[in-house]
């Protein structure tokens, strides 16, 4: 805990002159006449300044505005009207349902959409988040931890040209991590809170094998350590992502690995999840089937 500044008290002290009397030869006492009594000044008091309000530092997030919804779930509201092409996948899902695990709402607009993650199944959302879109590409995601229309981080994404692989601007309270730089690795469609993979480092903190256009393989720089993350990476035929083996910390050791699955159109149809914890935990695995029901009311 830093120690609060101390502020000094100073006492002034006031002293005065007696006058004094002075005596002539013999017994005569010769008085000295007091000095003129000069006239009373007055002088104006001095008022007081105002005191000085403190200044809050900008809120980054005060022109954020977030729709009302009583659809606390999110609902499977129809999306907006799209074309299905004979090659061309769903511009994103309506709904991830992991066995055992969180469900995922996704709500489309023209200019973006809204996430809603229901983490318990109870059916009331337990993190919000609300999305741009540029073409195919998400450029800014809000999330909202709470779900009570305030915005908590804001992520930025920005991908190097010809590549999968990226950045992200994050802006946030120190409470939620402070304002930083994460690494992005973009799977091909937007599954979740984060427009891509994370790794929790700046860009030039991070070594990136790419080949193709694709990342095969992203780690941290330097030494293994609590902090820091590998991925490996495989693609199939077409491109599309077809696993991811994270190794949290370094160590050589596979801790997820996650799965993806297409259909002939480009749609992500499942992810199947592998985890394999440090002992005496148990490894888990879950499976999360993708819905596209509302492009198609």
């Amino acid at each position: 805990m830093s120690r609060r500044p101390s502020f000094l008290v100073c006492s002034l002290f006031a002293c005065s002159l007696a006058p004094l009397a002075c005596g002539g030869g013999g017994d005569e006492t010769k008085q000295v006449p007091p000095p003129a009594k000069q006239p009373e000044s007055k002088v104006d008091p001095v008022p007081e300044p105002a005191p000085i309000e403190p200044t809050l530092p900008e809120d980054p997030f005060a022109n954020d505005k977030w729709d009302d919804d009583e659809d606390t779930t999110g609902g499977e509201a129809p999306a907006p009207a799209v074309a299905e092409t004979p090659t061309g996948p769903w511009p994103g899902p309506c709904k991830i349902s992991y066995k055992g695990g969180p469900t995922l709402r996704f709500k489309y607009t023209e200019a973006g959409g809204t996430v809603r993650v229901d983490g318990d199944n109870d059916g009331t959302a337990d993190t919000c988040s609300k999305f741009e879109r540029a073409g195919d590409h998400v450029t800014k995601v809000s999330i909202d931890l709470g779900c009570d229309k305030k915005t908590d981080l804001r992520i930025e994404p920005t991908f190097e040209a010809g590549s999968n692989l990226g950045k992200a601007k994050v802006t946030a309270s120190e409470e939620n991590g402070g304002n930083r730089e994460i690494t992005l690795v973009g799977l091909g469609a937007f599954v979740g809170l984060e427009p891509g993979y994370p790794i929790a480092a700046k860009r030039a903190d991070v070594d990136a094998q790419v080949v193709d256009g694709h990342v095969r393989k992203a780690s941290t720089k330097g030494e293994a350590s609590d902090d820091a993350t590998a991925l490996d990476i495989t693609y199939d035929k077409d491109g599309r992502i077809k696993t991811i083996k994270e190794d949290l910390g370094k160590d050589g050791s596979v801790d997820r690995k996650f799965t993806y699955r297409f259909d002939a159109k480009g749609n992500l149809t499942r992810i199947d999840l592998a985890a394999t914890p440090p002992a005496p935990a148990k490894a888990s695995k879950q499976t999360a089937t993708i819905d596209y029901s509302c492009w198609k009311k």
